[in-house]
């Protein structure tokens, strides 16, 4: 067999297996950078948004609609739309049987971040529970709060995380429940400094994930998972992550 023969019959059985299911499907997610976001002309990209196009590609998948919305309003649809995915989204203990997840995206660090000049001093996670804390409203921030046994009426819910961010630097909170790296970021998009702020507690280490709502068929999730997989261990990746999550530069 002639090598280009021998290339063309791989390529076709390649797309022959390809699924249309994958293109049925609704991409949702929310703003939040470096992850997720809009650009300035309003279209969805970010680390998750590239990394999910290369996926389409390893799966032959043309590229489909995402739609950026409040994070509560994604994580509603997700459990009640028959076929959404939602990302990015953490894989936590009390969320893993609600749906179907692939992944990695990456890793994310849930924190609780405060004012330094508020001199908060937390030497175990009851002692937060005495304080006003933000957290957009659904996200594993909020939810953490609330499996650990916090009163939900210190917990005060934003749509956006920029928004809690407001009421933190404001006074209305005492605390901000969120990612770190996207925390991290929200305050150089709003250009405060960030020596201003300061971490007081890590309230968990989650995986970013890919969640799809639980009627998403195995085989489905599966074929993405593949995909995912294949893009992770892939010369495209290293180039991805380098470019939203670049490494210090050497002193």
């Amino acid at each position: 067999m002639k090598p280009w023969i021998g290339l063309a019959a791989l390529l076709v059985s390649s797309f022959a297996h390809a699924s249309p299911e994958l293109a049925k499907l609704h991409y949702l997610t929310e703003d939040y950078k470096p992850y997720n976001y809009a650009d300035e002309a309003g279209k969805p990209t970010g680390f998750a948004v590239e990394l999910l196009k290369l996926i389409w590609q390893k799966t032959n998948t043309p590229e489909q609609p995402v739609t950026i919305m409040p994070w509560a309003r994604g994580y509603y649809l997700l459990t009640q739309k028959p076929n959404a995915v939602l990302f990015s989204t953490a894989r936590t203990q009390a969320r893993d049987p609600l749906f179907k997840w692939a992944c990695p995206i990456g890793y994310a660090e849930i924190v609780l971040v405060g004012l330094a000049e508020h001199k908060i001093n937390i030497t175990k996670l009851d002692d937060a529970k005495a304080f006003n804390i933000g957290a957009v409203r659904a996200d594993v921030g909020e939810q953490l709060l609330l499996n650990n046994g916090f009163d939900e009426t210190k917990i005060i819910a934003a749509n956006r995380l920029s928004q809690a961010l407001k009421m933190l630097t404001s006074g209305r909170v005492d605390m901000v429940s969120t990612n770190k790296t996207t925390m991290e970021q929200q305050i150089l998009e709003q250009q405060l400094d960030p020596a201003k702020f300061k971490e007081q507690w890590q309230l968990s280490s989650e995986q970013f994930c890919y969640a799809f709502s639980h009627p998403v068929s195995d085989d489905l999730v599966k074929e993405f998972q593949n995909g995912l997989t294949q893009v992770l261990a892939g010369s495209e990746y290293p180039l991805l992550h380098n470019k939203y999550f670049p490494a210090p530069a050497a002193k």
